[in-house]
């Protein structure tokens, strides 16, 4: 109170405090095309490690959305049907499609190309059973969103049409 009478006396209103402004998530478009390129490769990795075995693999933490359930019920579905992937899989090439600035989020549209010839499915005794028809790349369709911290692939789709 003898604050403000003081600095009713002497004509000094207490200045308010600064408005946060809303801040870019990213500071371009090629800084959030190289954070989500960073996120897909470590995502990638961690697919390779899992499959290869390592226990402390968890590409899950790089999903959100759709695509966390699509990897969560892939998962369901090769052990309920005895199956396995083994091998690894090599990004081929990385495409920026799109990219959405919001004040303090983005979203990101690749076409991720990936080389899957050294990528099998196994059966229970250990036979070979990957679809005759499956190519050597696969083309997805990936959209990543997040804010400034982190990203997270809230989808990756199959392409109909195959750009790589």
């Amino acid at each position: 109170m003898v604050a403000i009478a003081l600095s009713s006396l002497l004509g000094c209103a207490p200045e308010p405090a600064p408005v946060p402004t809303p801040t870019p998530a990213f500071a371009s478009e090629e800084e959030a095309f190289a954070a989500a390129e960073e996120v897909y490769r470590a995502y990638n990795d961690a697919l390779n490690e899992r499959r290869a075995g390592d226990p402390d693999a968890d590409p899950q933490r790089f999903l959100t959305g759709g695509a966390l359930e699509v990897d969560i019920d892939t998962q369901n579905t090769l052990v309920s049907n005895g199956l396995s992937a083994v091998g690894t899989a090599t990004i081929d090439s990385l495409m920026l499609e799109s990219s959405e600035f919001y004040s303090n989020a983005v979203t990101i549209r690749l076409t991720v190309c990936t080389d899957v010839s050294a990528l099998s499915l196994l059966d229970r005794a250990g036979a070979n059973v990957t679809p005759a028809e499956r190519g050597n790349t696969v083309a997805l369709a990936v959209v990543l969103i997040g804010n400034g911290e982190s990203l997270l692939i809230s989808d990756a789709l199959p392409m109909d049409d195959d750009p790589c």
